[in-house]
């Protein structure tokens, strides 16, 4: 229909389909027990909802492969976006019985329906935000349809279609089960065609899409400095309580853990922007060193003399310890043609 049969597909590959019949062997369960069921019942339908931006995304992205439900998935604080929709569903209802007090059943039926042809696009800038208050906006809707075209009259006939066909079902007395599935299989249909829509119309929405791998590695490096951070906070607070044993013990169990390999670099640099900062300066001096220290043994000359300048411009009576670096670094800054640095080293002799 939109010519992306690859994002029809994706609700019927092996990882949907399964989630599909899980869900509903287990919703059929919380009916069958009834009140007891009920909050078997809500967790099931908030883990569905999540897939299903979880699936968006991945339409988005232009994955070819549907992901599997994972615990990372439902985390209920990590994945917001399913009640966020839920808030701006109630909202917009709010609104058209607001205008069905003020212009009664013709005013009712005109909002209701701009409501409703808008849902798709209220789906799609919440999926590609995570921001409700976007979701609701006409100014970020409107500007999504216009970056959409004639594709967007499409996707508001294909839900349309999607739900009368799911109506239709309903009215024809279908057992329970099939009823649940189709239901699913018709959300799932629907978030699909929404993220393959944008997908497709990426540039012109001046989207940069980005892999579920890509967005995952994103997630861990924002906690993971937001973990640094905390770390430099108690460690700070030691230092200006004069425990400065305690100070740089925190550092380096950080360092133990976190300065390896590729990211060896960017976790001492990322320290010593914060501890230079501080005072009184020994621990950024002692941190420093110790970052010296691996340079001069992997012998990383350039990086040692540029670290070396970079600490002495922010406390000049660092010496790097021990006293046999100081004078490698010496050498190396006398071969470099270094004065200023030579000078500046041989200050304390």
């Amino acid at each position: 229909m939109f010519g992306m049969k690859s994002f029809l597909l994706l609700p019927l590959r092996p990882a949907p389909l399964i989630l599909v019949a899980l869900f509903t062997a287990g919703l059929r369960i919380a009916v069958a027990l009834r009140f007891m069921g009920i909050p078997l019942a809500a967790i099931l339908v908030s883990w569905f909802f999540k897939y299903c931006f979880v699936l968006l995304d991945s339409a988005v992205a232009g994955e070819e492969e549907p992901p599997v439900l994972s615990l990372e998935m439902v985390n209920p604080i990590d994945e917001q976006r399913p009640l966020a929709a839920l808030l701006v569903i109630a909202a917009g209802c709010a609104v058209a019985e607001l205008a069905r007090s003020v212009a009664g059943e013709p005013g009712l039926i005109v909002l209701g329906a701009l409501l409703l042809a808008s849902l798709p696009a209220s789906v799609a800038v919440l999926g590609l935000t995570s921001n409700p208050l976007r979701a609701a906006s006409p100014v970020a809707l409107a500007g999504l349809i216009r970056g959409l075209g004639r594709h967007y009259v499409k996707l508001v006939l294909a839900t349309l279609a999607l739900g009368a066909g799911l109506y239709v079902l309903v009215r024809l007395d279908a057992p329970p089960s099939l009823s649940l599935a189709v239901g699913q299989l018709a959300f799932l249909f629907v978030f699909a065609l929404i993220g393959g829509v944008v997908h497709e119309n990426r540039l012109a929405l001046g989207i940069a899409t980005r892999t579920r791998e890509e967005r995952r590695a994103e997630r861990a490096l924002r906690e993971h400095v937001t973990e640094r951070k905390r770390m430099l906070d108690r460690s700070f607070a030691q230092l200006r309580l004069g425990r400065t044993a305690d100070s740089w013990s925190e550092i380096e169990r950080w360092i133990g853990a976190h300065c390896r390999g590729e990211r060896t670099d960017a976790e001492f640099n990322a320290l010593l922007d914060s501890t230079m900062k501080w005072a009184p300066p020994l621990v950024a001096d002692r941190l420093a060193s110790e970052y010296l220290a691996r340079l001069l043994a992997e012998r990383d000359n350039g990086r040692a003399l540029e670290t070396l300048e970079r600490r002495l411009a922010g406390n000049p009576k660092f010496r790097p310890t021990p006293p046999e670096h100081a004078r490698r670094l010496r050498e190396l800054a006398g071969l470099a043609g270094k004065r200023a640095l030579c000078r500046q080293l041989d200050s304390d002799r």
